[in-house]
């Protein structure tokens, strides 16, 4: 049992264990594997919500690592959503528009000690029909892209997953433990697994749509916290018509004066973030973007874009003593915006130009000080010829 609960952890944070629900609600999602060898990797997690005027979509990147019958992923929700697939190009025009950006001042020399050289100046760079199965209903089904799916509800746990096993969905049989408290709260279950035929070179991302306005976002994170040796990444990306901020976490800020540009520019800004969330108490999260946006921002990949559009990016890290309290992020009003452009300094002390300026200096004096000798020379030769003739 300990060494699922060990498996089972940091797959259900790195598939979106993220609750997009009012606060009276609570729900998690989870990625269930039957071997060791299935996994997710522990890079960044990059989720897109957007929120609409009659619906909230959730857009997730899967990175799965494993054998294709391995799997499952089970996300409890609120009211039965829609599921498509998403564009790949979609996170990739979101990582362009978001991502921090630092830029690097020109690299200083001794130019501006030798005078003889021109200067520049510059920087660079409704519910559906039902059927019934052993106290399961399924409220839909079908197939995108690679993936299968269910959209399912039952009051007896054991009889949901007995229904999950014999669909498919490799989950093992104390699943229904994990399930149980999104069951008493009535919850349906969005079930999604490879098709026969599809292998794990042709996951793509996700989108999921629910019928219904969320006011805030939620993401669940108690439930990865038993199986993160060092940090958790994660970065939350929300379109709505207001900008987000944290809830309960606090909103920290570092000081750019103390971003690095060597070895390569911005070098240590997530330190800096790991030790500002630290000293926040281990809850803490950084805006990264914070900027109206125009409709085609994202390209053509979102067909409802918010009116008045704001994007608001959140970067944060969890360890695993500090994730005990589930993040919620909710619209907050008379905030500045945020630009991902990061001017930095200059991080190591500026070059010794003593012999530019000998250099330069001699130079200078050669181009003026020959004419001038010349001229110096030819009025004394004129002088002595001069006294030469009225003497003799």
């Amino acid at each position: 049992m300990l060494k699922f609960i060990r498996l089972l952890a940091p797959l259900s944070l790195a598939l979106c264990c993220l609750l997009l629900l009012p606060a009276s609600a609570l729900a998690c999602g989870g990625l269930f594997a039957s071997t060791n060898q299935a996994r997710v990797s522990q890079d960044t997690e990059r989720l897109l919500i957007t929120v609409g005027a009659h619906s909230t979509t959730l857009y997730e990147q899967i990175r799965y690592q494993g054998k294709a019958q391995d799997f499952a992923w089970v996300l409890p929700v609120p009211v039965v959503p829609t599921v498509d697939q998403a564009p790949q190009a979609l996170f990739t025009s979101l990582e362009q528009l978001t991502a921090p950006r630092f830029v690097v001042p020109a690299a200083r020399t001794c130019d501006y000690a030798d005078i003889t050289r021109p200067h520049y100046s510059g920087m660079g760079a409704g519910a559906p029909n039902t059927t019934s199965s052993s106290n399961v209903n399924v409220y839909g089904s079908g197939a995108v892209g690679p993936f299968a799916y269910d959209v399912i509800k039952s009051g007896d746990a054991g009889a949901l997953t007995s229904w999950l096993q014999a669909h498919q969905y490799a989950v093992p049989a104390s699943t229904q433990q994990f399930i149980q408290p999104y069951v008493a709260k009535n919850m349906y279950f969005l079930a999604m697994r490879l098709q026969a035929k599809a292998d794990t070179t042709s996951i793509a991302p996700v989108k999921i749509t629910f019928p219904m306005v969320m006011k805030q976002v939620m993401i669940p994170i108690r439930l990865a916290a038993t199986d993160i040796d060092t940090r958790m990444n994660m970065e939350v990306s929300i379109l709505a018509n207001e900008r987000f901020a944290p809830q309960n976490y606090q909103d920290i800020h570092i000081d750019q004066d103390q971003i690095t540009s060597t070895p390569n520019p911005g070098a240590n800004y997530y330190q800096l973030i790991d030790t500002a969330i630290q000293k926040a108490g281990g809850y803490g999260f950084v805006t990264e973007y914070a900027q109206p946006v125009g409709p085609y921002a994202l390209g053509n990949y979102l067909k409802e874009m918010p009116e008045n559009a704001y994007l608001t990016r959140f970067y944060t890290s969890f360890t695993p003593d500090h994730m005990q309290i589930d993040p919620i992020l909710a619209p907050k009003a008379n905030l500045n915006p945020v630009s991902p452009y990061i001017s930095l300094n200059y991080s190591s002390p500026p070059p010794d130009c003593t012999l530019t300026y000998v250099k330069s200096a001699a130079c200078v004096g050669g181009v003026v000080g020959v004419p001038l000798l010349g001229i110096v020379a030819g009025a004394i030769w004129l002088r002595r010829r001069y006294k030469a003739r009225h003497t003799s």
